[in-house]
């Protein structure tokens, strides 16, 4: 059954909200300065490398290029957005512009294509256009076969390439384009683009709550549009913190706040109850432990300290992407943490333990010197005695440097390197 003539579709927000030019591209000023340097000046590269994460803006861009290129008053860093040639990229529908999934078409014989493809000048365009998207997941040999083609294309021709994964790209190909990397946006400039999509929905939302979907994106404007677009079907009413948390998966910052508060206090059963708590309300323990990680960050801690327990999160953080139960890495994290504030440098270790363990033995190697003098100034003084005098006085040192050593090595041999306990050292 159709849709019935009238009927609106409904497009998510990532696509209704997608940037048309250049300077609606947000968080990635170097790049987008680039490339209107280049298109004003006519010196744009014919082959376009686009890198960086997930839902940062590499397709959008790589479409804005193409409309720029090709729009009806171009070459220009403003598409008009409303001729043919714009509107029929913006739709996926432009004969010129060729858009590839590099995942679905990574043979040589897909490669061939493209090149016996190329041969041929624009139809209506004033530039043929491929934009290949994950181009990393080509194979060596379509990589191969399509070397001398990117590097020497008719001046027709312009390849954008668009990847996750650039270290998987041939150094082959690398060097034929021109690379703009493309970076995590900052998560206040996420928010910032929330707020404007929300104020043109006029959907009514807390700010704090669109501080956690901001978060909750890591760097991602698509990620965190979705977001908003499922909490918007969550609640018809204005959107509170509460609501967002739970269509996240995230809890917010009051909580990771109390959950370190109860470890700093070394109430380790407490802060359990709470990470239990925080699982059976099915919270994002990855996204958890991220946070965790920014409150260490700016938290103001004694340096050794926060270096042992950013030490403790980030390995759990790499163990909930590895798959092991997050419940019980975070148990352990949190036990760890406790542990922890009880623990000491190893040079403060050493120190103490010569200060504790040496002395008595300094001290009795004294008295006994001391009394050897006595009994040399009861006789008769002469060179003989001065010069056992000073061989005992350099013995003395000696004995003390050697004493000195065994301890710092046999410690350093046991714990050096390692997290230890100074009461596990002084046993």
């Amino acid at each position: 059954m159709g849709i019935a003539k009238g009927d609106e579709v409904y497009k998510v927000l990532a696509r209704k909200y997608r940037p048309t030019k250049l300077d609606e591209v947000v968080g990635q000023d170097v790049a987008v300065r680039i490339l209107k340097n280049a298109i004003s000046s006519n010196r744009l590269h014919h082959a376009i490398l686009l890198a960086g994460p997930m839902g940062v803006g590499k397709t959008s861009t790589a479409r804005i290029i193409a409309k720029s290129l090709n729009c009806s008053e171009g070459p220009t860093i403003e598409p008009c957005n409303k001729c043919e040639s714009c509107v029929s990229i913006s739709e996926g529908k432009n004969v010129d512009v060729y858009e590839i999934d590099g995942a679905s078409n990574r043979k040589v014989e897909d490669a061939r294509s493209i090149i016996e493809s190329v041969k041929y000048p624009p139809l209506k365009s004033r530039y043929k256009i491929y934009i290949i998207d994950e181009v990393h997941m080509f194979t060596q040999e379509a990589f191969n076969a399509l070397l001398k083609t990117i590097e020497e294309p008719p001046d027709y021709v312009k390849f954008i390439f668009a990847t996750t994964a650039m270290d998987k790209l041939p150094d082959t190909i690398l060097s034929r384009c021109q690379i703009l990397n493309l970076k995590k946006i900052p998560k206040d400039i996420i928010k910032l683009k929330l707020k404007d999509i929300v104020s043109k929905e006029q959907i009514s939302i807390e700010d704090d709550a669109l501080d956690i979907v901001a978060f909750a994106s890591f760097g991602s404007l698509r990620v965190a549009e979705g977001y908003l677009d499922r909490c918007i079907s969550y609640s018809n009413d204005t959107l509170t913190t509460e609501d967002v948390s739970i269509v996240v998966g995230i809890t917010d910052v009051q909580t990771v706040e109390k959950y370190f508060g109860f470890l700093f206090n070394k109430d380790a059963e407490s802060a359990l109850d709470l990470i239990k708590e925080l699982y059976n309300k099915d919270v994002n323990f990855e996204v958890l432990a991220k946070q965790c990680i920014e409150y260490l960050l700016n938290a103001e801690l004694q340096d050794e300290y926060k270096a042992g327990l950013l030490n403790i999160y980030y390995k759990a953080l790499l163990d909930i992407k590895q798959g092991i139960d997050s419940l019980s890495v975070f148990s352990i994290a949190s036990y760890k943490s406790v542990a922890i504030s009880n623990l000491d440098k190893i040079g403060d270790v050493v120190e103490k333990l010569l200060n504790a363990s040496l002395s008595p033995i300094i001290e009795s190697k004294e008295e006994s010197i001391e009394i050897k003098y006595k009994q040399q100034a009861n006789d008769n003084i002469n060179p003989v005695n001065e010069e056992i005098a000073k061989n005992d006085q350099v013995s003395k040192e000696n004995n003390e440097t050697q004493i000195t050593s065994k301890y710092v090595e046999k410690i350093l041999n046991e714990f050096g390197g390692k997290i230890v306990s100074v009461e596990k050292i002084n046993n």
